[in-house]
Parts: structure tokens; sequence; C-alpha cells
């Protein structure tokens, strides 16, 4: 017979579990932080490289001199610890990536990266050579490297961040109603060679705008465009493979191509919601995320986005914070993260 002590103990082990455990269709979002309780904290952008190793990137609010922050956890998202750069990091970062468990970079406002070849311990500024912000970043080796951002900005380097060259933009961005202006918001290559850009391209003269993807097959000399036929600003872009990919991005849209972006294809995702970031775990399994002021969204597809089920969180906090980005390892290890550093792990 149960005695009222353990029956006790196992009422509160349960609604612990309920507080930090939401369930959504084909799994559940566990809930590793619901903000960061020692700072006011935005996380942009997060990367794993095992189901136990990640860090985050984003901004310390409240931090007025050095507000970029980079968090790196050891337990699966649990818990994070701030890390240092070798100089302030005096700039919102607005997206990271690693290539492995040594090799990773952060990008952010007025041209900003850091890169660590050393699993985080140490974080040096390199110099972009521009000034306006990155918003994407990826590399294909631990070498050679792309970021872009605002006014048409494509840089490249061959030797892990230590030199940057400028490929395309990069300039003082004209005034609106004056010059055509192109802003890239992602970055993804599958190899030297082949890669791809998202972002949306203004056109002052007819006061219109196109979703934009481009291509290159000469790693970064050369762009061309591809067509999406639709006006919404696109946030971000995922490859799997060099034929099926995502684009994502503003009033809920998705696009998918299954011939490296000859065509792409317009995918129902459920939502009207902006939609910032994507990834996916194979050429089936995937998660969009975003939302606005007020709003979090998150979906899922299991067959390559032919259908995408929203996950409602029910958390009263969570629910009402954009998920900035997410991250999967695998079918098995997702992260979600966003406004107010809320951390969430999805497992089924």
């Amino acid at each position: 017979m149960l005695t009222k002590r353990v029956v006790l103990l196992s009422v509160i082990v349960l609604a612990a579990v309920l507080v930090t455990t939401v369930l959504h269709a084909g799994g559940q979002w566990n809930i590793l932080q619901q903000r960061d309780v020692e700072d006011v904290r935005n996380y942009n952008g997060i990367a794993f490289v095992s189901p136990k190793e990640g860090w985050v990137a984003g901004v310390s609010e409240l931090d007025m001199e050095n507000p970029g922050y980079i968090g790196h956890t050891m337990d699966g998202g649990k818990t994070w610890e701030k890390q240092e750069a070798g100089d302030p990091i005096n700039q919102m970062l607005t997206d990271i990536y690693f290539f492995d468990k040594k090799h990773g970079w952060a990008v952010g406002e007025a041209g900003l990266i850091v890169g660590t070849a050393n699993a985080g311990k140490r974080w040096d500024i390199q110099t972009s050579k521009v000034g306006n912000a990155l918003k994407g970043v990826h590399f294909v080796s631990p070498k050679i490297g792309y970021a872009v951002g605002m006014n048409e900005t494509i840089i490249q380097t061959s030797n892990g961040g230590k030199h940057w060259n400028l490929l395309s933009g990069g300039e003082v961005a004209a005034a609106v109603g004056d010059e055509e202006t192109i802003v890239f918001n992602a970055v993804q290559f599958i190899d030297e060679s082949t890669g791809w850009v998202t972002g949306v391209r203004i056109s002052p003269e007819t006061g219109g705008q196109d979703g934009l993807v481009q291509q290159t097959t000469d790693g970064g000399q050369t762009w061309m465009d591809q067509p999406t036929n639709i006006s919404d600003i696109l946030e971000d872009i995922f490859f799997i493979d060099a034929h099926n990919g995502w684009a994502v991005g503003e009033n809920g849209v998705v696009l998918h191509t299954t011939n490296g972006g000859n065509t792409w294809d317009i995918q129902t995702s459920g939502t009207e919601e902006k939609l910032l970031s994507v990834s996916f775990a194979d050429t089936a399994v995937g998660w969009a995320t975003g939302g606005d002021l007020g709003v979090n969204v998150i979906i899922h597809t299991t067959d390559g986005g032919t259908t995408w089920v929203t996950q409602t969180i029910e958390d009263p906090i969570i629910s009402k914070m954009p998920a900035y980005g997410v991250f999967a390892l695998d079918a098995k290890n997702v992260w979600a993260t966003g406004r107010d550093g809320f951390v969430l792990s999805s497992s089924k």
C-alpha cells in the first residue's frame, strides 16, 4: 500500500512534469527555459553539434555598451552560460552557425562577425570589411564560409574568417525611393560551389517587391535569380540535399523545390504569421517557426511539407513570444528559441 508521503511525492513530481512539458501533435515540446531569468535577452539564432552541446546568439537588451550575446549549453539546453570574446561584442548578433564542435561563427549588426576555432573557449572579432547589418552565415568547411545581409551584401572567406572578401553589395544603402534595394536574410551552401541566398528585392520605381532566391554554382562569383512568383519577404532557406529545399517568410509563405530551385512551389502552411526560420531533419520531417509581437508560431511536417500542422504552445508566456530560430540535429533532437530567451526542445 502506498503511504501518504509517497502519494504526495508522486503528485509533486507529476506537477513538475506538467509545468515543463507541452503536448503537441506528433510529440511534445519540453520547456527548457521559459525566459532568461538573469537578463532581458532575445535569442535570434541557435545551433547544436550534439544532443547535449549547443549555442545561442542574440542580444542582451539591458547591456547598452556590449549587447551582443553568445550562450553555450552542455546539457541539451537546460542551462546556458555566457561566452566572452577577446573584444567586447558591441552589436546585436543575428545568426550563428557551427560547422563542427570546434569551429563556429556568429554575425550581427554593423558588419560584426565573431568566430571560434576552439569550441567557444575564445571568440575573436573578425573584420568583415562592411558596415551594414549581416543577417545570415554558413560554412561548408572550417575554412570556407559566407555571410549575407543588407544592401545585397555577400561576403566570403577561404581561411576561416581571418580575411573576408566582398562578393556583392556592402555599400551604404540608397535612400528610400531612389534605387532598387536587395536584402539577403539567409544563406546556405551544400558544397564549395553550390549555394543559395534568400531575401527580398524592393523596386521603388514600380512600388513593388519580390521574394528573392538566388543560386550560385561557382562558389559565389555569380548568382542567378530563381523564380519564386511571390511578393513576400523570404526570411530563411534550408536545403537537405542538392535537390530538396524550403524557403519561408512573411504571411506564412512556404516555398518548396525538388530540383535545386529551378522551380519553387507554394505549400499550404496553415498560418498567415511571419515565418522566420526553417530546419529539416530529412526530406520528410521539418519545422518552421516565427510569429510577431504577442504571437508564437511553430509548424511541423512529416511529409516534406505536403501538409503542415500548427503546434500550439499553451504556456501563457511563450505562446506570446515569437520564435526566431529552430534547429533540427535529427528527427528526435530539435530546439526552438526566441524572444526573452525562451528555449524549447522537441521529442517524440
